[in-house]
């Protein structure tokens, strides 16, 4: 058994396996005659059985061999894509995940309970088991007394060792299997002032006489594939009844392109030793003789198989690690904010005012690192719920088809790890909820197969993440009958369409009449908007009877810090996220004539908030105030403060439940001097507006 270390590496790298087979899968399942998909498949699987022999988890690597086997009918032709075999392939997939749950247990062999799971696959899609497998076993002994004579070249890359590869580890390894000979080729090695000891410049050529198989060889080099050319090819297979018994030196020279034709028979004519001779002339190399008389003794040719080397520039760093970086990176903001503070209030010391200036300047540049090291393309979260789809329909007799777009928008890595749980929550309730059965669609005049739509986009400092249905929609009489009932409102309560609409996030409430295995309970909606509050997000939803539901979730691009423009309001500072700002000017009440809510930006006419007026801020306005314009919902509008101060990097901090529910706020920051700025909540500003227009 390795070392613990080593297994969770295994497992780390299983894990992303297990995501991509599944990815796979679902694809496969879609485009059932796509070879490389197959091919795909089935390379997964074959790494996850390789790796984990190499690290003696014989369970993990018995059971993955096995589904291997099935695959490889499958590869093979003799096999089609079916739904079964997706299915029972998925299955396989999640119990290797279970059994990842604790990989030191799994040292044994396959269990009877493994056994019967790959008994009833095989049976399901149609293959038998593979009797090759159980003649290997069988003939155990008899494989022993007849090895296997293999020719192996063995070429790292330059950069093999960058990638955290060990090619001393891997020969060493292969030594295990049996007899072996290694002969080093340094033709490449570069002079002592020229070497680089992070460069690989050696090759091996290995001979090895073993009763192992090839893919038992192949799997020692598992580590190895994409950052080395390895050729693995068998002496035995080269002999026949008509083979010589030894086979001539110079022959297998030329057959390699040492020496040509005419060189050999003219160093023959000699008549002495031809790999002295050869040597003495200066046509071949030491270490060219040497290998080709390594080849001659095990009677092999070489044919070489070049891989491309795969760029592995890549290392691993856990989130812990980048959250600490994170919050440190956040820290060093602070502080400067107040060194700045605090030099702005001295004055005569240039040389100090240019510190501070390159200091900020350095803060900026490792806080826009540090935050692009933890952003994330949400679409790897996407991928994920096509499982969920795919089982859950199947499980409700369902037809429903997911489309992801906007994948490549990117979230903070720990927005995206909080927004899972709610997108799991929406999409099981429009598949339950939303979607019909097939039956109902087509009284209805729709598709059979319903769609469930996953989009995202980035709008300034926010993501929307949207997830829309096109089943029969919310139906506004139903959800206020069931909230009168469950006593969320009474039964003289005059709410909007919208606001009844909200009530399906209420703790508790839920419009099925029986409870299931998929929902029913009340919870799944109520978890959504408070994890979305938990994120400093917030959720809207818009349907129409019939047609479609869809739900916006409204997410701030990361958690940790942004450009704000601070502005002063009444006695209190608060902070406008700079992403939404466009422009900004100074604003002189008309005199003489009632206060029109309307101000003239760039020759076009726009409406503008009273800031004052929206926080209920008492006192004096002073007599020229200033117009932050922004832009929300593809509209602008001016929000009117008292003083824009300047802009300001504003570490992001959580506000209390106390204050959760405060309107057009969405977080706070503490400012150079100690006090605190509240983060305006732009379009939730925007909307209460609005509302109170109307």
């Amino acid at each position: 058994m390795a070392d613990d270390r080593f297994i969770e590496t295994f497992r780390e790298e299983a894990l992303e396996l297990l995501g991509t087979l599944e990815h796979n899968l679902l694809e496969l399942e879609e485009n059932p005659h796509d070879p490389e998909l197959v091919s795909a498949v089935f390379r997964v699987m074959h790494t996850i059985k390789g790796s984990a022999g190499m690290f003696g988890l014989e369970r993990i690597s018995g059971f993955a061999h096995q589904v291997e086997s099935i695959l490889t009918a499958l590869r093979e032709g003799r096999l089609a894509v079916s739904r079964d075999l997706i299915n029972k392939t998925l299955e396989s997939r999640d119990m290797i995940l279970a059994m990842l749950d604790d990989p030191l247990a799994c040292a044994g062999p396959v269990t009877p309970e493994d056994a019967s799971f790959l008994e009833a696959f095989r049976a399901v899609v149609g293959v038998s088991e593979d009797k090759k497998e159980e003649k290997t076993s069988e003939n155990k002994k008899e494989q022993s007394a007849f090895p296997r004579v293999w020719r192996i070249h063995f070429a790292p890359g330059k950069d093999a060792f960058r990638s955290g590869a060990n090619p001393l580890s891997t020969i060493q390894e292969l030594t295990g299997l049996g007899e072996t000979v290694v002969v080093p080729v340094v033709d490449n090695l570069p002079t002592l002032a020229d070497i680089n000891p992070e460069d690989c410049v050696t090759a091996w050529e290995i001979f090895l006489t073993t009763t192992a198989t090839e893919n038992e060889i192949r799997d020692v080099f598992i580590f190895m594939e994409g950052v080395a050319e390895i050729t693995i090819t068998c002496l035995n297979d080269l002999i026949d009844e008509n083979t010589p018994e030894s086979k001539k030196l110079g022959e297998i020279l030329v057959e390699k392109g040492v020496i040509d034709q005419d060189r050999l028979e003219h160093v023959l004519k000699t008549q002495k030793r031809i790999g002295e001779l050869l040597v003495k002339e200066k046509l071949v190399k030491p270490v060219d003789l040497q290998i080709a008389l390594e080849e001659q003794n095990h009677l092999k040719k070489a044919q070489r198989l070049r891989t491309t080397a795969a760029d592995m520039s890549t290392i691993r760093v856990k989130s812990e690690k980048l959250d600490e970086l994170m919050a440190l990176v956040g820290e060093l903001v602070t502080n400067h904010a107040r060194i700045q503070q605090s030099v702005s209030l001295s004055s005569g010391n240039d040389e100090l005012v240019a510190v501070v200036e390159q200091f900020g300047r350095l803060a900026d540049e490792l806080r826009n690192n540090t935050m692009s090291i933890r952003m994330v393309p949400i679409g790897t979260t996407f991928t994920s719920f096509k499982r969920l789809v795919h089982d859950l329909s199947a499980e409700l007799g369902k037809k429903v088809e997911l489309v992801a777009e906007g994948g490549e928008t990117e979230l903070d890595k720990t927005v995206i790890e909080k927004l899972n749980d709610p997108l799991v929550h929406i999409i099981r309730n429009s598949l339950d909820h939303g979607i019909e059965t097939p039956e109902e669609r087509k009284e209805h005049g729709k598709s059979e197969t319903g769609t469930i739509r996953l989009s995202a986009s980035q709008n300034g400092a926010l993501v929307y993440v949207q997830i829309e249905d096109d089943g029969h929609g919310l139906d506004s009489d139903k959800i206020r009958s069931k909230a009168i009932a469950r006593g969320i409102i009474g039964p003289d309560d005059n709410l909007s369409e919208q606001d009844l609409h909200r009530l399906i996030f209420a703790p508790g409430f839920s419009t099925k009449d029986a409870v299931t295995e998929v929902s029913g309970r009340g919870v799944g909606m109520d978890v959504v908007n408070r994890q979305m509050e938990m994120i400093n997000g917030s959720v809207d939803v818009e349907s129409s009877l019939g047609v479609y539901t869809q739900i916006t979730l409204k997410i701030p691009l990361t958690l940790a810090i942004i450009d704000g423009l601070l502005v002063r309001i009444g006695n209190d500072s608060y902070v406008v996220p700079l992403s939404s700002v466009v422009g900004c000017m100074e604003y002189i009440r008309p005199e003489g004539k009632s206060e029109q809510e309307i101000v003239i930006f760039h020759d076009r006419q726009l409406p503008f908030i009273n800031m004052r007026r929206f926080f209920s801020v008492e006192g004096e306005r002073p007599a020229i105030e200033q117009m932050v314009v922004v832009s929300v919902k593809d509209q602008q509008t001016g929000l009117l403060v008292d003083q824009v101060l300047g802009s300001n990097q504003t570490v992001v901090k959580p506000i209390g439940k106390l204050f959760r529910r405060a309107q057009g706020i969405s977080s706070a920051s503490i400012l150079g001097d100690g006090s605190v700025a509240l983060i305006l909540d732009i379009e939730q500003i925007f909307t209460e507006s609005e509302k109170a227009a109307t």
